[in-house]
């Protein structure tokens, strides 16, 4: 009996990688008040954050103002400089962040109800850019060749637009609302986030709209190599991921698990490296697991998070993942 026992234990354990993660401060980065929203590495050395910053007046505690500000590191995040602050008092929320070979584009919301994109340009040089949009609803999906993809609401109706690079629109078509997309070579995918329902949304090149049933509630969707894959949320509240080769209409279910509720971050190296961070709750917190396939999602292997109810962002860059911690750590783990 305790023979069995202990086979059982460590079938258990082999589930979970106990694989220690090199963990760094950062250094720089303020340590009240700060909400990290964005972060990614460019290279092996350089990385960059996004935060929404509240300071509070010393003399009145509930006096405070909001700022919207950015960070750099030039040393493997442990070092981290203020580049860019933008005061925001009436700030809502901070939109999703879509990422470029040279520039970020994360769309902010005012409780007066407009819309504005914040403009990061990394390459070859930093800046940073604060545009108003007209709009009072404005979420960039996507970018390709200079062209930027985003929906738009004209006249309480939701409009897919594509802007150059100066953000003048050279062409609207009426569109489903949209919060995340990919553009394929004829065709462009896309997916409702928030929304308890199983469509995803295709757009081909004569500019119709078509839609499929997904197998699961779409949280997220990200490139690879050879397909795209989807997560979301299943009716028993578990979490699924499909892969999608040739066809939006023919998904292959390459993970599943009923240990998790949601899916709090799905990112790709859009060759063959899937990352997920899962949500589940644990007493009074929301904690999460990282789960990482470096074959497309045929084999799957789980880390512990060290605080993980602290989690702010994960990123990408080479065989390396970072985490990003609301207390200043960054841990980083090394893939083969």
């Amino acid at each position: 009996m305790r023979f069995t026992n202990f086979i059982i234990i460590i079938l258990v354990l082999s589930g979970c990688s106990h694989v220690k993660p090199d963990s760094t401060f950062m250094d720089g980065i303020p340590q009240l008040g700060f909400t990290i929203s964005y972060a990614c590495f460019l290279n092996q050395n350089n990385g960059i954050i996004i935060g929404r910053h509240q300071e509070y007046n010393d003399s009145i505690s509930t006096q405070y103002r909001n700022s919207i500000e950015i960070y750099m590191s030039s040393n493997k995040g442990a070092q981290w400089l203020l580049k860019s602050k933008f005061y925001f008092d009436d700030l809502t929320h901070i939109g999703n962040t879509i990422k470029s070979d040279s520039y970020l584009l994360t769309p902010l919301f005012s409780q007066s109800g407009d819309a504005y994109l914040l403009r990061i340009t990394y390459a070859p040089e930093y800046s940073a850019k604060l545009t108003s949009t007209g709009q009072t609803r404005f979420y960039p999906i996507a970018f390709k060749n200079n062209l930027l993809y985003s929906v738009a609401d004209f006249k309480d109706e939701h409009n897919l637009i594509t802007m150059d690079s100066s953000y003048y629109v050279i062409n609207s078509v009426p569109s489903p609302s949209l919060s995340q997309s990919l553009l394929g070579k004829d065709e462009m995918i896309a997916i409702k986030r928030y929304v308890r329902n199983n469509n995803v949304f295709v757009l081909d090149k004569n500019g119709q709209w078509g839609i499929s049933t997904c197998p699961v509630s779409p949280e997220f969707i990200a490139e690879l190599e050879d397909g795209i894959c989807i997560s979301g949320i299943t009716e028993s509240n578990g979490v699924e991921v499909y892969f999608y080769n040739q066809s939006i209409h023919n998904p292959l279910l390459i993970y599943s698990s009923n240990d998790y509720t949601f899916v709090k971050e799905l990112i790709t190296d859009k060759e063959d490296t899937i990352i997920l961070v899962l949500g589940y709750t644990s007493g009074i917190f929301m904690k999460y697991k990282l789960v990482i396939s470096n074959n497309s999602g045929k084999d799957w292997e789980t880390f512990d998070i060290p605080n993980s109810e602290l989690y702010a962002a994960c990123s990408i860059y080479g065989n390396s993942i970072y985490l990003f911690l609301t207390n200043n750590c960054l841990i980083q783990y090394r893939i083969s």
